[in-house]
């Protein structure tokens, strides 16, 4: 794992993340929510427990042993190796996920030319923060920082912002914000928050935002540390899977399908891509098996109900002839056995430095072996995500 493929076209990891530092809080922050972020959001609160401050409250930590899953994969591990790892010592994270320098070194290692970046902390506890005011600092603060970790190489990482989504006006002005710093997208997470989800015509400026702006929207779901029930699946997958018996989470490998899924049939049901047809949209971190089953059973449901607002009844026609890509990890057999359905939208994601993470290697070499051709590869590892972040 984690070789340098050979390859005569740009290879683009579209769906990476950062592990967030203190300076986000200490230093990013401005000084007046300092001491309210340590009541509202403050994911440093136990050294040993690994618990995080969120709403008043202490809630689970993203650490459930001493193995740092979200952060742990380092270039040239394998995932036999993170199996062996004893999850009674502590391991450190990869440097990678929080230097910028360290950073660019992995990506060469991995024979990755440029990186889209999704947050770590600001996306599993941030969406969830119940005072509108502070997660507005917070984000501006998350923005910052994130835009001067890019700095170090503008052309080859690719920031994501993050939005206050707690309050619709508040997460327009930031959109607007980081749009004026020269971002090319921005996280929405899709996820019931005070009642409000990001399909509702509530949201409807948002979306109108990001088509006038330009703006990559990425709908990437979050994990369930956080969350309740009933708010996104992931709680309801772990407390199944207690029921049965399971040892562990298994949400991070269910839910993020189901999450997208419910997004996708709510926003062809109501029409947002006919709506705003020039919404630059990706579906992250979910693999895309999913995709055409969701498209087809929202087809028929849309057949035999009644719509509000008029929309096609053919939401593949029109998902596969807008601005929209759907994520892939390393090995996914649907794109290897169905490359033609995935050509336009397919992008490769390697989830780094989860301890799942993929490598452009792995993945080009399990196209290859389907027979895809190298002109499709090309696509999928790189040329769609270039096409739509315009790189």
């Amino acid at each position: 794992m984690g070789a340098n493929p050979k390859t005569s076209y740009p290879v683009i990891d579209s769906d990476s993340h950062v592990l967030e530092t203190a300076a986000v809080w200490t230093e990013y922050l401005e000084p007046e929510y300092r001491a309210l972020a340590r009541t509202w959001f403050w994911p440093f609160g136990d050294p040993v427990t690994h618990e995080v401050f969120l709403n008043g409250a202490t809630v689970r930590g993203l650490n459930r042993s001493g193995i740092p899953r979200h952060a742990v994969w380092k270039p040239g591990m394998t995932m036999a190796e993170i199996g062996r790892l004893d999850p009674k010592a502590s391991h450190p994270a990869n440097p990678g996920a929080s230097d910028p320098k360290a950073r660019l070194a992995d990506m060469d290692a991995m024979g990755v030319d440029r990186a889209v970046l999704y947050p770590t902390y600001f996306l599993h506890y941030f969406p969830v923060v119940q005072n509108p005011d502070v997660a507005w600092a917070l984000a501006r603060a998350y923005n910052t920082w994130i835009k001067d970790f890019a700095s170090a190489d503008p052309e080859r990482l690719i920031p994501v912002a993050v939005l206050p989504t707690q309050n619709v006006g508040l997460a327009l002005e930031e959109l607007k914000r980081v749009a004026r710093l020269g971002f090319r997208a921005a996280l929405v997470p899709p996820l019931f928050n005070n009642d409000h989800y990001p399909a509702q015509r509530a949201f409807e400026p948002v979306w109108k935002e990001f088509e006038a702006s330009g703006l990559v929207a990425c709908v990437h779901p979050i994990g369930g540390p956080a969350v309740k029930e009933g708010d996104a699946n992931a709680p309801f997958i772990d407390r199944m899977a207690a029921y049965v018996g399971v040892g562990h989470s298994v949400s991070e490998a269910v839910a993020p399908t189901m999450d997208l899924s419910v997004f996708l049939s709510a926003i062809m049901a109501d029409g947002l891509l006919e709506l705003f047809p020039k919404l630059k949209l990706v579906l992250a971190h979910s693999g895309v098996s999913w995709l055409p089953v969701v498209l087809e059973k929202t087809e028929t449901y849309l057949w035999l109900s009644h719509q509000e607002r008029p929309v096609s009844l053919e939401p593949e026609k029109v998902f596969f002839n807008r601005q929209t890509l759907v994520n892939f990890a390393s090995g996914e057999g649907a794109v290897r056995r169905m490359p033609e359905d995935f050509i336009g939208i397919g992008s490769w994601g390697s989830k780094y430095p989860n301890h799942d993470t993929g490598t452009a290697a792995e993945a080009i070499e399990d196209l290859r072996r389907g027979g895809v051709s190298e002109a499709f590869i090309a696509r999928l590892m790189g040329g769609n995500a270039a096409r739509l972040f315009s790189l």
